[in-house]
């Protein structure tokens, strides 16, 4: 507003009739006690026309700050104008989209990554293990800590390699060609096995296994052979310490080394439910049987680490189907292997890990498990369709592992735990046996990590990690590493460490009281390949099988499967402990007892390489 504009009273604040009688009397007041000062009266009480001169301008200050407005707007100049507005809506007229054309992937275009070149993702560190006196907490980290959010890293795209699914039916005409020796598996191109982009959904909860396993016929992949007998391939074609798997009478095999027919019919049952239990992607999920459902073990919440462990749970299923002599090539149970070997392929993230959509503080055990299993169905097939897969998830787990401590945690740079250098260390072990170069460098790293946890007077002993105390499942799980690094018994691992281990297992024998899966497991393993060296080793074994399948065969359920009630059961669930259990019942025959060296890996000189 132009103020010029304004009347001369205006700017002051004077545009109503009430205020301007109002200053005309305070005007007129004013200039009565200016008069009244000039005459004698201004000469007499002093104090009191002091008082009242100074009550007079207070006054008027009062007055003027009500009348006069301070500039930071127009001053008020009258009655105001109403302002009308008036708000139009118009519908704009909206450009229809280019029609898009629909990207599909180019499943024939393969590039596998190059080895060693892979970055992992920083992850989370857990709480330590308590010491054996808690009684053995470092068992599974498929667990964590604290929740973590699983969305935090979005996945890359699934590597593209051949799949390992059968090719489509022939056409009806050429039905009778089917007759005809058909091509070996390992032959099929990528044309002939093109997978489909989109996976089928996995059945609801609410529907049984039975029911969803009436939905998978062979019919839906009918270049699948009839379901026949186990039959074995060539020894001279996979590596010896897989051979035994193959035997004509596993039965047999296992009733001459400690099992029975009674073990060998639990493991065909529980083979039986995992097949049935295997989703219609391939996979076995995880929290459909219970996974994650856990929060609190020995103290700890680990937030219900192992719901999204999917590829895991898929690869202790795998490689549960693997140690009975099934492959996705042979034996009565290749298409489940197939398809658990696709699920896993189609998860694999460009890094080359396989850990799928797991929370942090289950990836690393998701990804050595399932690397494990794809290891060893190339091992024991050399099918070329899982040469870039088990590439990958080799490179990922060499990057992973830290330079100087020698051990694999959660994020590359930290240092490790004995419980993921088992895991790790047998994927490697059967990464080398398929024809993938380790270094020598990663077998002397490994060798350091497990001098450096080892506990007790004479080194039988290990803990969780290098500061931690002796826990019986990391006793036998370091001891069954140093048997896989085949160091010389006479050495650094020698026969009195041996017996403290030894004497560490036997305390605690396999009991539904305490049933502990994880530590079974290795201690079943380190055990039995330990047994042929002294009679106290054949008696030491002798007593822990005694106790295992007792434990085993009166625990497991008519259906096959075995109880997640267990000391880490609610991290996997109900297929983890089945797939463990069946492990543990497979031992008779699954690896072949290693023949010594004093080398490391079954290398000589490794004691030279840089350390």
């Amino acid at each position: 507003m132009n103020y010029s504009q304004l009347p001369p009273l205006a700017y002051w604040g004077l545009t109503s009739s009430t205020w301007m009688a109002m200053w005309g009397v305070l005007g007129a007041f004013s200039v009565l006690i200016v008069v009244l000062l000039s005459t004698r009266w201004a000469n007499k009480r002093t104090w009191q026309k002091c008082a009242i001169l100074s009550l007079w301008v207070h006054v008027l200050f009062a007055f003027l700050s009500i009348t006069v407005r301070v500039i930071t707007g127009a001053p008020e100049s009258g009655e105001e104008v109403p302002i009308h507005i008036a708000v139009l809506t118009m519908e704009m007229p909206m450009a229809e989209p280019d029609p898009q054309e629909e990207i599909q992937p180019d499943w024939e275009d393969i590039v596998a990554p190059p080895l060693g070149t892979h970055t992992a993702e920083p992850l989370l560190e857990p709480s330590e293990e308590p010491s054996l006196e808690t009684a053995d907490s470092a068992a599974t980290d498929i667990l964590a800590e604290n929740p973590v959010d699983k969305e935090s890293s979005p996945p890359a795209p699934p590597l593209e390699a051949p799949t390992l699914l059968p090719a489509p039916a022939p056409e009806p005409e050429n039905l009778v060609a089917e007759n005809e020796p058909k091509q070996d598996d390992a032959d099929f191109s990528l044309a002939e096995a093109s997978p489909e982009p989109n996976e089928p959904s996995p059945i609801p909860p609410s529907e049984s296994v039975l029911q969803k396993s009436e939905s998978k016929q062979p019919e839906l992949y009918p270049d699948v052979l009839p379901v026949t007998p186990p039959t074995a391939p060539s020894h001279a074609a996979i590596p010896d310490k897989y051979t035994d798997r193959f035997a004509e009478n596993l039965a047999e095999l296992a009733t001459q080394r400690g099992g029975s027919e009674q073990t060998e019919k639990a493991v065909r049952a529980a083979l039986g439910w995992l097949a049935e239990a295997q989703s219609e992607n391939g996979g076995w999920d995880a929290s459909r049987f219970g996974a994650g459902q856990e929060r609190v073990v020995l103290g700890h919440n680990r937030g219900g680490a192992g719901a999204e462990a999917d590829t895991g749970i898929t690869g202790l299923a795998i490689l549960a189907f693997l140690g009975n002599g099934n492959s996705h090539q042979h034996g009565s149970y290749r298409t489940e292997v197939a398809h658990g070997l696709e699920y896993l392929r189609q998860r694999q993230r460009a890094d080359g890990s396989l850990y799928g959509d797991a929370q942090l503080f289950a990836r690393t055990y998701c990804h050595s498990m399932a690397t494990l299993a794809a290891c060893e169905a190339y091992a024991m097939t050399y099918d070329s369709r899982l040469d870039s897969l088990v590439r990958a998830a080799t490179s990922y787990s060499l990057a992973m592992q830290h330079p100087t401590d020698g051990g694999w945690r959660y994020r590359r740079g930290d240092t490790g735990d004995t419980s993921q250098l088992g895991w790790q260390l047998m994927a490697l072990k059967s990464a080398e046996l398929a024809g993938i170069d380790v270094p020598d460098v990663t077998w002397t790293r490994i060798d350091r990590f497990l001098q450096r946890v080892r506990r007790g007077n004479s080194g039988g002993l290990a803990s969780y990690r290098p500061d931690s105390p002796a826990s019986r499942t990391m006793t036998a799980e370091a001891w069954f590493c140093h048997q896989l690094l085949q160091v010389d018994r006479s050495g650094s691992f020698g026969r009195d460490a041996i017996n403290e281990a030894v004497e560490s297992l036997s305390a605690e024998m396999p009991s539904p009281k305490n049933h502990n899966l994880y530590y079974w497991y290795y201690a079943t393993l380190a055990l039995q390949q330990n047994q042929d060296h002294s009679a106290s080793s054949a008696a030491a074994w002798e007593s822990w099988n005694h106790a295992l399948t007792t434990t085993l065969l009166t625990t497991q359920e008519s259906d096959g499967s075995w109880n997640a009630d267990t000391v880490w059961g609610g991290y996997g669930g109900r297929v983890y402990a089945t797939a463990l259990s069946a492990l543990c019942l497979e031992v008779y025959y699954r690896y072949k007892p290693s023949i010594e060296s004093g080398g490391i890996a079954g290398r000589e000189g490794w004691q030279s390489l840089q350390r």
